[in-house]
C-alpha cells in the first residue's frame, strides 16, 4: 500500500558548513577545479552534491540491500552493476523494483505499481523525487520531490583556488628513474551556506515523512562531518537551521539575509571561524515580522559566532532575544 505522508507544515533549511584545504564540488569539464562564480568570486556546489552527500551517509547506515529494502531505506540513485558487469542504466535499475506481479502489467498499471515500489523501499525517492525510464514506449517514472535544494549554493564570500603539485606514488612512464608529479585544485578555505524548502503538499505524492526529515538532516550534519575522500576530507558542519512554517508559507532567500562581519581578514585570506562572525540580525528581523513562522529548529557548533547589532552569541541565544520560538534540533 502506497505510504501517506504525516508532514503538515512547510519547511526552510538553512545549512552552513566550513570547506578547509579541499575541494567542495569540483567541475569535472574544467580539470576538476572547484566551482566558481566567475563574477562574484564565489564558490559554488550543486543541489546534486549536497544530494549525494545525503545519499551516501544514509547507505553508510546500513550495508545489507535486503535490510534496507525492508526497511523503506534503500538508495534509489546510486551505481548498481548488471548480471554482465557493466554499470545499470535508469532502466535496469527500475527492473530491479518490479516484483513478478508487476512484470506482468503493462504500461499505467505497471508504471503504478513501480513508483509504489520505489517510495515504499528507497527514502532518497521519497526526499527527492525520482526520474527513471522503463524502456521503449513505455511511460517512464516521474516523481517531483517534496525536498528540493537551491540549484547552486555559495560560500558568503569570495575564495581563490589554488594548484596543488605532489609527488605521485609512480614514475610517469616506462624508462623513467623518478616518481611522476600529481596536480589538483583546492580551496583553502570556504564557507558554504545551503538552501533548501521542504514542500508538505509534494510530500504527498512520494510519502515523506517526519522521520524521512530526521534522516535528511541528519545525513545533512553527520554526512557532512563524515566526508573522508581525497578531496572532501576538510568539510565541517557550523550550523542547521530548520523553519517550520504554516501549510503553503515560506520566508524565503535565508541566505541573502546573512552576512558575514567583524572580518580579520579579506575575503579570499580567511581560513577559519577565528577570523569573522556571522550577522544573522537580518534573518531574525524578517522572522519577528513574519507571522507564518511557527518556531526554529537549530543546531550550531560553539566555534561559528553570531552577531545581531551589538550582541554576539549562539544563533539559539541570538533568536531567544529576538522573541523567537526556538528549540533544539536533536540528531
Amino acid at each position: 500500500m502506497f505510504t501517506v505522508s504525516d508532514l503538515t507544515n512547510r519547511h526552510e533549511i538553512l545549512f552552513l558548513y566550513e570547506a578547509r584545504d579541499c575541494n567542495p564540488n569540483g567541475d569535472p569539464l574544467d580539470e576538476n577545479r572547484p566551482r566558481t562564480d566567475p563574477e562574484t568570486g564565489e564558490a559554488t556546489v550543486s543541489d546534486v552534491r549536497i544530494k549525494r552527500t545525503v545519499r551516501d551517509y544514509l547507505l553508510s547506515l546500513e550495508p545489507d540491500v535486503e535490510k534496507r529494502l525492508a526497511n523503506g531505506v534503500e538508495i534509489l540513485i546510486r551505481d548498481t552493476m548488471k548480471a554482465d558487469g557493466h554499470l545499470s542504466e535508469g532502466k535496469d535499475r527500475a527492473e530491479h523494483f518490479l516484483n513478478e506481479a508487476a512484470k506482468g502489467k503493462k504500461k499505467e498499471a505497471k508504471r503504478q505499481a513501480l513508483e509504489e515500489a520505489i517510495t515504499q523501499g528507497c527514502i532518497d525517492a521519497r526526499l527527492f523525487g525520482a526520474t527513471l525510464p522503463l524502456g521503449k514506449s513505455e511511460p517512464s517514472i516521474q516523481l517531483t520531490g517534496p525536498v528540493q535544494f537551491a540549484a547552486f549554493n555559495r560560500s558568503l564570500h569570495r575564495v581563490s583556488p589554488v594548484l596543488v603539485q605532489q609527488t605521485a606514488a609512480y614514475a610517469g612512464g616506462a624508462s623513467v628513474h623518478q616518481k611522476s608529479f600529481a596536480e589538483r585544485w583546492l580551496l583553502p578555505y570556504a564557507l558554504i551556506a545551503a538552501y533548501g524548502v521542504v514542500n508538505e503538499v509534494a510530500a504527498k505524492s512520494t510519502g515523506l515523512s517526519q522521520k524521512d526529515l530526521r534522516q535528511l538532516f541528519a545525513g545533512l550534519w553527520h554526512g557532512t562531518a563524515a566526508l573522508n575522500t581525497h578531496s572532501k576530507l576538510g568539510h565541517d558542519p557550523l550550523l542547521l537551521v530548520v523553519a517550520d512554517y504554516q501549510p503553503g508559507y515560506r520566508l524565503g532567500a535565508l541566505t541573502q539575509r546573512i552576512a558575514l562581519t567583524q572580518q580579520r581578514a579579506e575575503d579570499s585570506a580567511l581560513r577559519s571561524t577565528q577570523d569573522f562572525e556571522l550577522d544573522i540580525a537580518p534573518l531574525l528581523e524578517a522572522w519577528r515580522a513574519y507571522p507564518r513562522l511557527q518556531g526554529v529548529r537549530v543546531m550550531q557548533d560553539a566555534r561559528l559566532r553570531c552577531r545581531m547589532g551589538e550582541q554576539v552569541g549562539s544563533f539559539t541565544e541570538l533568536a531567544n532575544a529576538a522573541g523567537l520560538h526556538v528549540s533544539a534540533l536533536d540528531l
